[in-house]
């Protein structure tokens, strides 16, 4: 499974051409000249939306060359590159298309960039090394700098596979020939032989879990964790198995009760016989739906990152409450009715609003609140015009028209050091500290919604 990186880097330039441009021609030449009986397919990232961590998608299934080359280079041709780099996912969702803990799986990443959605390459790898039957990653970096490489490089290391780093499109052609010369091809298949008694399989449970009845089970790149556990009907200790959506491992035979638990409050069990020579499968259905929450700030001068982020959800009919750090929340919930209040941490724990979602089973409810926060320098000058700086003075920000009450008190800035706040009225107290002695200067402002605002303070 080819993974392409469609992230807006790779509009930049080597010799003159956009890397995309190389790395289109140069993956339509390899694609024609791949064994007809090799199995392949694409997934591509950041191709679709800008600032999107789950902009991820299966653009050609796993097939045989001969019926798949072809779609794989008009695929290619298509992309136009504008979002994220969500690597680590990327390469996740091609294994999960590869079944790669029941078959041998070669992963192929051609990447400009390094991961730029808080997760871990060199952690997933060693995971997917762990979980898979013979799980293997070949990293290409196109155009990577030294420091960029050794990000990405240990996904290929944790995997037994080769990182290539390529400058142009000779080298690029030569790494993606030489990564694709060592994925596993079909072989004829013996002669039948006698049947062989039955042997005890390594791994006998196959589990996984869905929202709903019917529908699609659920991975690692839906945003959940699943804790299982499997309690031997006969007595003894509960048995802890992987924190996974779905995977295969052995248990002993014997009669178990089986319980998924998300980390969102959602669980399912099942009574289950396990044998020591077929595969039991199991899919438990979580009568769960999905939550898409979006954090837009209003004011787009305001860089902040997933920490100044906080979600609070609850539930609104069992009262059970969860937090989350993160711009962008995706999880999957109960379904029920829930109430997601948004949280800037850097507003001093000032909040821009609330939402109440009803969530039904099987169905992604999406919804977002507007943050029309803005950035406020404050100054003080003197009566002749010369300006308090630094450690000279300091400034008291209060909720409302009064700084008499302390319940109201929001936040303390030294002088230059900005703020983040909503927009409404504030009380300023400001306070020099220089060897004038002079009474404080209070001055009530309205904060405008989503602007860089500046307030003047003088002292008589």
């Amino acid at each position: 499974m080819f993974v392409f990186d469609g992230s807006g880097s790779m509009w930049g330039q080597i010799d003159g051409q956009a890397k995309i441009v190389t790395a289109r021609e140069t993956l339509a030449r390899v694609a024609t000249q791949l064994p007809p009986d090799l199995e392949v397919g694409l997934v591509a990232y950041g191709h679709n939306r800008k600032g999107d961590c789950n902009d991820i998608e299966t653009l050609v299934p796993i097939g045989p060359a001969a019926t798949q080359s072809g779609a794989l280079v008009s695929s290619v041709q298509s992309l136009n590159p504008k979002g994220k780099t969500p690597l680590t996912r990327a390469v996740r969702r091609a294994a999960d298309a590869l079944r790669y803990q029941e078959d041998k799986a070669t992963v192929i990443l051609i990447t400009d960039g390094i991961e730029t959605c808080e997760a871990d390459p060199c952690a997933v790898a060693s995971e997917l090394e762990a979980l898979g039957i013979d799980f293997t990653a070949h990293v290409i970096g196109f155009g990577l700098t030294a420091e960029e490489s050794g990000q990405v490089a240990c996904l290929a290391e944790n995997t037994g596979g080769l990182f290539l780093n390529a400058d142009d499109a000779a080298s690029l052609g030569e790494a993606l020939q030489q990564t694709v010369a060592l994925a596993p091809t079909p072989v004829p298949a013996p002669a039948p032989a006698p049947a062989p008694p039955a042997a005890s399989l390594s791994k006998n449970i196959s589990v996984s879990v869905s929202l709903e009845e019917g529908a699609q089970a659920l991975t690692d790149a839906d945003g959940v964790r699943v804790f299982w556990s499997a309690a031997p009907e006969s007595g003894g200790e509960e048995i802890t198995l992987l924190a996974l959506p779905r995977f295969s491992a052995r248990l002993e035979p014997g009669s178990y009760l089986l319980t998924a638990r998300t980390d969102r409050g959602s669980s399912a069990s099942e009574r289950i016989t396990v044998s020591d020579t077929e595969l039991t499968e199991v899919n438990l259905v979580l009568g769960a739906g999905q939550l898409d929450l979006a954090a837009i700030m209003a004011n787009q001068d305001i860089k902040l990152s997933d920490v100044d982020f906080r979600w609070d959800i609850e539930n609104r009919v069992t009262g059970e409450t969860f937090s989350a750090y993160t711009q962008n929340l995706v999880a999957v919930v109960p379904s029920g009715q829930y109430r997601a209040n948004l949280v800037i941490t850097r507003l001093d724990k000032m909040s821009p609003g609330s939402v109440d979602i009803d969530v039904p089973t099987g169905k992604t409810v999406q919804a977002e609140i507007i943050a029309a926060t803005s950035k406020v320098l404050f100054r003080a000058f003197n009566r002749d015009g010369s300006e308090l700086t630094t450690f000279d003075v300091r400034f008291q920000i209060y909720e409302g028209e009064s700084t008499e009450n302390n319940d109201e008190f929001l936040a303390m800035r030294i002088g230059g050091d900005p703020i983040l706040l909503l927009p409404g009225r504030y009380a300023i107290r400001a306070e020099a500290w220089d060897k004038s002695k002079r009474d404080p200067v209070v001055e009530v402002v309205d904060i405008a919604p989503a602007a860089d605002q500046t307030i003047d303070l003088v002292f008589p």
